[in-house]
């Protein structure tokens, strides 16, 4: 595919014995030009790897070898600086629309291509909103996993059944899967809805714990992504 150098200074070395593990997925809230500008922006201290805009158009930012400021205050499986162990994905939207097709096919062939270069498990296709769903919302409930999930670039869990479960139990799957222990309930119920449920609005129940504990499951078949 064709990519679009538009080289940012924000980035740095990335953390001595760190590998590429996750790839983590971004809304702009911005327009195109706006976004280039803002993650080129030494004052702003922000940046990413890639960056689709709606019509596909992929531009990369950051080299692959090199820490993109992108992540954040973050956690996921015990690790804490995401950014040393991943590529930033930035994709032009308000967080309020649906994701154009060309976008998304332009952002499944940009994960097959680094999925396939760094050997990575397409479980780790990660939203900011798993790493941080005390602050972060992206990329949201009108994000589709479950395409993603479809031309194998990413997790979606499904279920057909509800399981018994309370807030407790559903919170110890969420760590287990990969969530901070320390996040509130009403932040990574939100967060998990968004992906796997984002037409769902009614009281928690069985099927939250369901999906979560299917989730949690395809963290625990290897240990590609254990904590330090």
């Amino acid at each position: 595919m064709k990519i679009i150098k538009n080289p940012s200074p924000n980035f740095g070395s990335r953390s001595e014995g760190t590998d590429i593990e996750f790839i983590i997925l971004h809304y702009t809230a911005m327009s195109t030009e706006n976004s280039l500008e803002r993650l080129c922006d030494p004052v702003y201290e922000v940046s990413c790897h890639y960056l689709i805009d709606p019509s596909g158009i992929c531009y990369q930012l950051v080299d692959d070898s090199k820490r993109a400021w992108h992540a954040g205050k973050s956690y996921w499986r015990g690790y804490v600086d995401l950014n040393s162990r991943s590529l930033g994905i930035e994709l032009v939207n308000s967080g309020n629309e649906n994701y154009p097709e060309a976008q998304m096919k332009s952002l499944i062939r940009l994960l097959k291509y680094l999925i396939g270069s760094f050997k990575l498990n397409p479980k780790n296709v990660l939203g900011h909103s798993d790493i941080a769903p005390s602050r972060k919302l992206d990329p949201g409930k009108w994000f589709n996993w479950k395409k993603l999930s479809a031309n194998g670039v990413g997790l979606f869990p499904e279920v057909s059944t509800p399981i018994e479960c309370d807030k407790k139990i559903f919170l110890a799957q969420a760590e287990r899967a990969g969530f901070n222990p320390n996040t509130y309930f009403e932040h990574i119920l939100m967060t998990f809805r968004n992906r796997c449920r984002p037409n769902f609005t009614g009281e928690f129940d069985g099927y939250d714990c369901a999906l979560m504990q299917k989730f949690a499951d395809a963290f625990d078949i290897d240990d590609s992504s254990n904590s330090q």
